[in-house]
């Protein structure tokens, strides 16, 4: 299981940086064989997408917890991280050599890696989640990704089926 872990972060981190490498081949125009390069762009384009999907596939193999009673306080925060990834495609546009990009990508790639800020990824929001900032009775602030309508107040939040990403993390399945 800790294996899985480690590998289903790695896939998430991907997904959240994976927009660096793909804005900046877009500009670079990179393509392969006589492929032209608006195609391969889009083709690039649509592997956030898989990946993305792929992980909401693979969280059915992450252990369920149970969920608890009541809530204190809850904000929804679709719009939180939205900065960061446009700061990852004005960081891309802006870096013309490709060694500077792979330097750059890997800092990025490690320090998302490592603040387990890749459990916000964009893509979702297309899925049909939403990310909420949820304060237990306890006083445990938590992270829920939950799939369906937004949720505009505390008193209307049900969750049957959490799984746990990491000790603050959950998406509702």
């Amino acid at each position: 299981k800790v294996i899985f872990m480690f590998l289903y972060k790695l896939l998430l981190t991907m997904n959240a940086t994976s927009w660096m490498v793909i804005i900046y081949a877009i500009k670079e125009e990179w393509t392969i064989g006589n492929l032209p390069a608006h195609l391969f762009g889009i083709m690039l384009l649509t592997i956030p997408v898989l990946l993305s999907w792929l992980s909401l596939l693979l969280t059915r193999f992450l252990g369920e917890e149970s969920p608890e009673s009541y809530y204190k306080e809850m904000t929804l925060a679709d719009k939180e991280f939205l900065p960061i990834y446009l700061g990852y495609f004005f960081v891309s546009v802006g870096i013309s050599k490709w060694f500077t990009m792979i330097v750059v990508y890997l800092i990025v790639f490690i320090f998302t890696f490592l603040s387990q800020t890749q459990y916000f990824n964009p893509i979702y929001l297309l899925f049909g989640y939403h990310y909420y900032h949820v304060l237990t009775e306890t006083g445990t602030q938590i992270f829920i990704i939950k799939k369906g309508p937004v949720v505009r107040s505390v008193n209307e939040l049900r969750f049957n089926h959490l799984c746990r990403l990491n000790d603050s993390t959950f998406i509702v399945m």
